[in-house]
């Protein structure tokens, strides 16, 4: 006779690990009756049989607590969607969904960033009709919430064909080229983008995947001046070149590149370079004033080492608009 014995549930109840729990059950009980035709079990023992397999704390303890009335359930699908009533937010698909829209590269590694957003899809695999994510939607998310140097490079290629890659394939694509800007040093990697022998390089398992953001300061990367191309790229999205935000991003505030406030969970410094200002008159200034002749003050706009050029004026610094 083959016992049946479903598997443990040692993660910590999450949308994600409950559901995967509760199918992988229901597929060790149908391989089981498969092999056991003859056999019969009560809803009564295959929910005993899955309460005993519940060994996560939280998920022992509530089943510790309610097991004389879990039992007392007709069927297993009655015992299935309590498991789900205690551990399943009811609008968990809103915000598994909001969470996977709000994954951005930022400071991680290619690599790590692919990962993050494959787990925040799956966490929507059984979702139902309007919450899953296509393979469309995943290539989408990758180019185009990938770095911006690295999109670039990427749609640069002469035989990128991006309708009819498979995701496999532009995953390993960004990854081999996310790797290249890294070794031409188009892009310096931070110290958390290089591998430790002594820690792992795959995260720890999550409940629902959350925006990415990046360790302090110290471990930003560190990036180039721009190149026009690029410039213009940032433009054309209405991106800050400094922080590379845009007004669409969680958080923004309004302000332009050389007044950037970066962005401490970032690890993004603020900019907040002083104005230059210069006074200007004739020879013998003196002299001359006392015949006709005025002060001229002339503020300069700052210099933006990423622009590559002066940041443009505004009507607020412009000292002929003011009245003072």
């Amino acid at each position: 006779m083959i016992k049946l014995e479903f598997p443990k549930l040692t993660e910590e109840p999450t949308p994600v690990s409950i559901h995967s729990w509760l199918g992988r059950c229901e597929d060790t009980f149908e391989t089981w009756q498969a092999q056991s035709t003859d056999k019969a079990l009560e809803a009564r023992t295959l929910i005993t049989l899955a309460g005993l397999r519940m060994e996560e704390t939280m998920a022992a303890t509530w089943w510790s607590e309610n097991r004389a009335e879990l039992k007392k359930l007709k069927t297993w699908e009655e015992f299935a969607q309590k498991v789900k009533d205690r551990f399943v937010p009811s609008n968990w698909r809103m915000t598994a969904l909001s969470a996977f829209y709000a994954i951005y590269q930022g400071a991680l590694p290619f690599p790590e960033f692919a990962k993050t957003l494959q787990r925040a899809r799956n966490s929507l695999a059984s979702a139902g009709t309007g919450y899953t994510i296509s393979d469309s939607i995943l290539k989408n998310h990758l180019l185009f919430h990938a770095h911006p140097v690295l999109r670039l490079r990427v749609c640069g290629q002469q035989d990128f064909s991006f309708a009819s890659m498979k995701v496999d394939g532009l995953v390993a694509n960004m990854s081999a080229t996310w790797e290249s800007l890294i070794a031409e040093k188009v892009i310096k990697p931070a110290p958390n983008m290089l591998p430790s022998p002594n820690t792992s390089t795959h995260p720890s398992a999550s409940s629902l995947p959350t925006p990415t953001s990046a360790s302090p300061a110290a471990s930003a990367p560190t990036f180039r001046p721009l190149t026009y191309a690029e410039k213009e790229a940032l433009r054309a999205a209405h991106r800050c070149y400094h922080c590379r935000k845009t007004p669409q991003t969680p958080g923004w505030v309004k302000h332009r590149s050389d007044s950037c406030p970066g962005d401490s969970a970032l690890g993004i410094p603020p900019r907040a370079s002083a104005h230059v200002v210069a006074a200007v008159g004739p020879v013998g200034f003196s002299a001359a004033y006392e015949e006709g002749y005025a002060p001229i003050a002339v503020v300069f706009p700052s210099h933006s080492d990423d622009e590559g050029s002066f940041s443009s004026a505004t009507d607020d610094d412009d000292l002929s608009t003011r009245d003072d």
